[in-house]
């Protein structure tokens, strides 16, 4: 069993939104991601997603491309980005019931994949434009610090973010500083398009940045 990870995939199969806008990069990007998500993920794996899944403003109209991920290989474990609107978190127990098998909704919590725990929230960063940034920060620094302790039996722990564990100028926040706190083996993070990251193996942590368009959409392999 391998666990990959890819974040960001954007997709709007039911309201379509052409991504290229985005740059050219990002032309037929759900069609390059299935073909190369089929033809890594094998039946028994697990792939993480990062966020930012679907731009529907919905259920139903997300429900589609929930229906896209599930077709494809692996157990999926997916966690809510800036832009999922259709998902608020005081739904998370109710849209579990209405999507397919095989994709769990991740809010808060952590899910043991043979052996390893994934710690998995939103997570939150100072921005421009950003209000509101003490509340949501505290919320969401809670959620993480529930599903660190919820992972604290096992002994390899994966922490599942939206946004990376730290702020625009590439300084650590208070979510990196609770990840230290708690231990982790690796910090998934996705939201950074074109940015500047921080990324490989920063005082025994690895840190990897799995935004599609920064891993040429495709799935990366985070742990065999």
């Amino acid at each position: 069993m391998s666990i990959y990870a890819l974040g960001d995939p954007h997709l709007s199969l039911a309201i379509p939104k052409p991504m290229d806008i985005f740059g050219e990069h990002w032309r037929d990007h759900d069609i390059r991601i299935a073909e190369n998500w089929d033809s890594l993920v094998k039946p028994d794996d697990t792939v993480l997603v990062a966020g930012d899944v679907s731009w529907a403003l919905k259920p139903e109209q997300a429900m589609i491309d929930i229906d896209w991920i599930a077709r494809r290989p692996g157990r999926k474990i997916l966690i809510r980005g800036n832009h999922d609107f259709w998902w608020h978190r005081e739904s998370t127990n109710r849209l579990q019931r209405e999507i397919p098998e095989g994709v769990a909704l991740l809010q808060g919590h952590s899910i043991v994949v043979e052996g390893v725990a994934v710690a998995g929230t939103r997570g939150w960063r100072l921005e421009d434009g950003v209000v509101d940034i003490d509340k949501i920060m505290r919320r969401e620094l809670g959620y993480l610090e529930r599903a660190l302790k919820e992972a604290s039996e096992c002994d390899h722990r994966i922490v599942l973010l939206h946004y990376p564990p730290f702020d625009q100028d590439l300084s650590p926040n208070a979510f990196d500083d609770m990840i230290r706190q708690y231990g982790a083996d690796q910090v998934v993070y996705g939201h950074i398009h074109g940015g500047e990251t921080v990324e490989g193996s920063i005082n025994g942590i690895i840190y990897r940045c799995v935004s599609a368009d920064h891993i040429g959409f495709r799935p990366v392999l985070i742990r065999n």
